[in-house]
């Protein structure tokens, strides 16, 4: 066999060799899960979604967060089996870039728009809102809104969100304390619709409204 002959079969050898011991990648992609905390505020978390052989390639991921974060490029190494998440939380939503370091020396540069997105509640629920009011003073009143249910239902909140009127001074407030069933007090002198978010521990939203009444 001449030379030139053994010199290409080496060269197909190795270029064998090579496609041999790099596993082939399949494709991955960047997600993220959320939860709505109360006060316009949520937790997230984004992380690489891909079969197993390909997460056990990554070395390092680097996430780039909004320039508005306490140190926004954060890298999360050796977490194959978390799928390399990061948690967070904040109030908007944003493009976080995402840079993947693979083993081999390689790189992947991607972008995920962060998706908030809070899950309905699966199963019905019994509650309602009601309100209590006293005139303390001509055309000033002092009013209370609380939720009414069964305490199998009432067990299953976690926080509820209360949106007033936007007169009020921060008008968005979440209360937590199961004991009174959730009441939220204050004062005022018209009536108005209140949204209420009831927050639930399963993580998931059921949304309510009531109309404020004084008598």
């Amino acid at each position: 066999m001449s030379r030139r002959l053994l010199r290409l079969a080496a060269g197909l050898l190795a270029a064998l060799t090579l496609a041999t011991a790099t596993p082939a990648l399949a494709a991955l992609t960047v997600k993220n899960t959320s939860v709505y905390i109360g006060g316009g505020r949520w937790d997230w978390r984004v992380f690489v979604d891909a079969d197993t052989e390909t997460l056990r390639q990554i070395e390092c991921v680097e996430y780039t967060l909004h320039p508005t974060f306490p140190n926004p490029v954060r890298r999360v190494c050796n977490q194959s089996e978390a799928k390399f998440a990061l948690s967070s939380n904040g109030w908007g939503t944003f493009t976080i870039k995402v840079r993947i370091q693979y083993r081999d020396g390689r790189t992947e540069l991607l972008e995920h728009p962060l998706v908030f997105a809070q899950a309905a509640a699966t199963s019905p629920l019994s509650l309602k809102a009601r309100n209590w009011a006293r005139e303390i003073e001509p055309e000033w009143w002092e009013w209370g809104v609380h939720l009414e249910g069964s305490a199998a239902d009432l067990d299953r909140v976690r926080c509820v969100e209360y949106t007033l009127h936007p007169t009020f001074p921060n008008p968005v407030r979440t209360v937590c304390s199961r004991s009174d069933r959730f009441l939220l007090t204050a004062r005022g002198w018209g009536t108005f619709e209140i949204k209420i978010k009831v927050l639930l521990n399963d993580n998931s939203m059921y949304p309510m409204s009531h109309r404020l009444t004084f008598r």
